[in-house]
């Protein structure tokens, strides 16, 4: 290589010399143009994400006005609007079937990417087949079993929007203002209208009979919070950010900034009306609203909800389409600087070529003779530096020598006798003290001269090496520490002529042992305070769960007291006692009176009912407050080294922390299914702490179907015996699933991939299951795939556990 460089010309290589400076600018102009190009590819097809959901909106709005059509009946008016949304219908599977042409094999919306992801069934060829049978098989169809149709063909759309957000990068939009416009079109819109749907339903039903139960009561309470507080506020929330954040990214949308404001203020008002109706029907005994008027409030706050949805959408094509332009521009500046600096490059190397060619002709004699003086000043110096390596080799071994000194003790035939004093005087070498002093001055620390005078007799004794420590006082009042390490030296006659050895410093290395333990010490301290504060962390965490539970039963016992007809009974108590003197006939005779033994029947009848369920809400009350304690005393004695433990059944564990959840599962619409084996036996443990692990375990499965939102929620239960005496316990949902790199990850304290969450749950639970003689690991075969936890519980108990045998939990 270096005689290839040297033949070349002056020119040539000061071109070779450019371009080896350049290929590393080259090379970072080569990343930041494919790091523009990701970033276009990824706005790109997050706008073909965009516009496969517009004929699935579309749909969305649709398919439930064809099914009330479908339900009001067969009169000729009715026969026409249902033909007229059939073909509205259809045309929109048109444009759905048009976008699945050009952009469906992009979004994996093929039979193959479908597969990969466990979803064959949300085809666009599937689904518009479902549509198509449905078409010709409504006549004959049951209301009900037309309804539920309506809702599969409905539940699979909001699949195949999932599907194309999930493969779009729009879950994954990199700037906020664009980020929550997602949030919008993608998650919290549909999910709204979806809602308004079905509450709009249930509205109808109670308000076409003379009076709602409480249980319909109940699902409109849930109904009208999360229309409020999971749709309205958060679709609010998340326009009003967009908006603000929106000027701070490539200098704004003026058309975003001017169109979806009076949208979204139109929408609010709307909701709002309906959510206020909505209200009234579950807290007012006196319902003055009439179906009509009901259905009229939701279709308004409905129509209201798309047409957000098309301008939020269009305003997102409009954001992306800047944020692709921007990095376009960025691009073509970058290969034009680029170019430039080539150009320059390759006219500073002419110049520079003709400006030296000649004086460096003229100067080639001189530096051929100036060379030869340079190679020669080389060798000498070449030379020096052979033996300034070899005096820092001589130094080096002087230096070893002074800290580790040697020393020699001439014993004679005559004189075996060991003398402590002679050993003290002239057996040290002041070399091995690292200061220059006489020997004799050197004295061996009191406490140590015992210990050192045992170690030298026995090494003369035995004829043995030695090896000990001892502490030595300077003239100057300072104590070191050495290491003495020796052997002896037998005459022919095998007695003892001499003994050597050396002496090495180690009183620095002493200290730093100190210090090392010092800093373990303070170590294992801050380890236990950090325990401590973890403990607390995760008690603060269960309790938040079986609070929300407790919330929820005091909500329902303060909603029965509200409506308690206490008003009525009171007036009808003060009638009695203004008719005491003449009770019999007022009972008999007067109309009223007649009426008042009814009344009282009918007001006692529904005080028993109100007290029997308050009864029951206030016993769900107290256990939840009982478990909080028992949580909070189980935190107070975490120091202990076992607890009480219990033998207690698994089917009654499981089944108490399912009612602890039971109405979080019945507003999320879960659905449970136990598989209990009936071999399965008790198990010995801390019935508290199993608790905790199941209930923050419940928990997670039914925010993990909420985030994935599968057609029917699923959550089995599965109760079995496995190997080494170990009851497993499987809960598996059909949810979001985890990550294959997250699998390990999960147990680990504060990692979460909730939005809101702190990450504390199943560390604490992994910690809480081994500490009963147990385990808690997860499986799952990847995002989108569901996931099960799997709790094993000792049925033994360990050795030095205090039991108690529980007849009931």
């Amino acid at each position: 290589m270096r005689q290839w460089f040297a033949g070349l010309k002056i020119q040539q290589k000061l071109m070779f010399v450019c371009v080896f400076f350049v290929m590393p600018d080259a090379l970072m102009l080569y990343f930041f143009i494919t790091s523009i190009n990701a970033n276009i590819q990824f706005a790109q097809l997050e706008k073909k994400g965009d516009a496969y959901q517009r004929p699935l909106e579309s749909l969305l709005e649709l398919i439930p006005q064809h099914a009330a059509l479908a339900a009001v009946g067969s009169t000729p008016v009715a026969r026409q609007q249902l033909a007229m949304k059939q073909a509205q219908i259809d045309a929109a599977f048109g444009e759905l079937e048009a976008v699945n042409r050009r952009i469906g094999a992009d979004l994996q919306f093929t039979d193959e990417g479908l597969a990969k992801r466990n979803r064959q069934h949300y085809s666009v060829r599937n689904v518009k087949a479902e549509w198509q049978l449905l078409k010709s098989r409504l006549t004959q169809l049951p209301p009900k079993v037309c309804a539920d149709e309506h809702l599969h063909l409905v539940a699979d759309v909001r699949m195949m929007i999932t599907h194309a957000g999930d493969m779009s990068n729009l879950i994954l939009d990199p700037q906020l203002d664009s980020y929550y416009l997602v949030d919008v079109t993608l998650m919290a819109l549909p999910q709204n209208q979806d809602r308004l749907a079905e509450v709009m339903s249930l509205g109808e039903a109670i308000l076409k009979r003379p009076a709602a139960s409480n249980a319909e009561r109940r699902e409109l309470a849930i109904a009208a919070t999360l229309l409020k507080g999971d749709d309205l506020d958060r679709i609010n929330d998340s326009l009003h950010t967009s908006l603000n954040t929106n000027p701070g990214f490539y200098g704004g949308s003026s058309s975003f900034q001017t169109n979806v404001p009076p949208v979204l203020q139109q929408y609010s008002v709307a909701a709002q009306r309906f959510i206020d109706l909505t209200t009234r029907l579950f807290s007012s005994d006196k319902i003055n609203i009439t179906p009509k008027e009901y259905l009229a409030a939701g279709n308004q706050a409905r129509d209201a909800s798309f047409q957000l949805w098309w301008t939020a959408a269009s305003e997102l094509d409009i954001l992306l389409q800047k944020r692709i332009e921007y990095y376009q521009h960025r691009r073509a500046r970058s290969l034009i600087v680029a170019g430039m600096a080539v150009l320059a490059a390759l006219s500073l190397v002419t110049f520079i070529t003709r400006s030296i060619t000649g004086p460096l002709r003229l100067q080639a004699a001189e530096l051929n003779l100036a060379n030869s003086a340079l190679q020669a000043e080389i060798a000498e110096r070449r030379r020096a530096e052979a033996q300034l390596r070899r005096s820092e080799v001589q130094l080096a071994t002087a230096q070893t020598i002074a800290r580790m000194g040697s020393w020699e003790w001439d014993l004679s035939a005559d004189k075996l006798i060991w003398s402590e004093e002679n050993y003290r005087i002239h057996g040290l070498n002041p070399l091995a003290f690292e200061v220059s002093y006489e020997t004799a001055l050197t004295q061996v620390h009191p406490d140590d001269q015992t210990a050192s005078d045992q170690a030298i007799k026995k090494a003369l004794r035995e004829g043995q090496p030695f090896n000990f420590e001892q502490r030595v006082v300077r003239p100057d009042g300072t104590t070191r520490i050495l290491r003495q390490r020796g052997d002896i030296v037998r005459g022919a006659d095998g007695d003892i002529r001499k003994m050597f050895g050396t002496a090495q410093d180690i009183t620095e290395k002493k200290q730093a042992e100190a210090k090392l333990e010092n800093l373990h010490k303070q170590l294992l301290e801050t380890s236990r305070l950090a325990g401590m504060t973890e403990v607390a962390t995760g008690v603060l965490h269960n309790v938040g769960n079986v609070l929300n539970s407790l919330s929820v039963s005091v909500t329902l016992l303060a909603s029965q007291l509200r409506r308690a007809d206490m008003v009525n009974l009171r007036r009808a108590t003060t009638l009695l006692r203004e008719k005491n003197g003449s009770l019999a006939d007022y009972l008999t005779n007067d109309p009223k009176g007649k009426l008042l033994p009814e009344f009282l029947g009918a007001a006692a009848d529904q005080l028993a009912d109100d007290q029997t369920q308050m009864v029951a809400e206030m016993a769900s009350v107290g256990r939840h407050i009982e478990h909080i304690k028992e949580i909070v005393t189980m935190q107070q004695s975490y120091a202990k080294v076992s607890g009480n433990f219990e033998k207690l059944p698994v089917i009654q564990l499981v089944e108490d922390a399912l009612q602890m959840n039971f109405a979080a599962f019945e507003r999320h619409r879960v659905n449970v299914f136990r598989e209990f084996a009936p071999d399965v036996q008790p198990v010995c443990v801390d019935r508290h702490k199993v608790l905790q692990i199941l209930i923050n375990l419940f928990s997670n499965a039914k925010y993990s179907m909420d985030a994935q939102n599968p057609a029917v929620k699923q959550l089995v239960i599965r109760a079995e015996m496995a190997s080494s005496g170990l009851v497993r316990i499987i809960v598996r949902d059909n949810g979001i699933g985890i990550a294959k790199e997250n699998l390990v990850k999960v147990f680990n304290s504060g990692f979460t991939t909730k939005k809101e969450g702190h990450g504390f749950g199943l560390h604490s639970g992994a910690n809480a299951a081994k500490e009963m003689g147990g385990s808690l690991m997860a499986q799952s075969d990847g995002l989108g795939r569901g996931a099960s936890f799997i709790l094993e519980l000792p049925v033994a108990a360990r050795k030095g556990d205090t039991v108690t045998v529980a007849e009931t939990l």
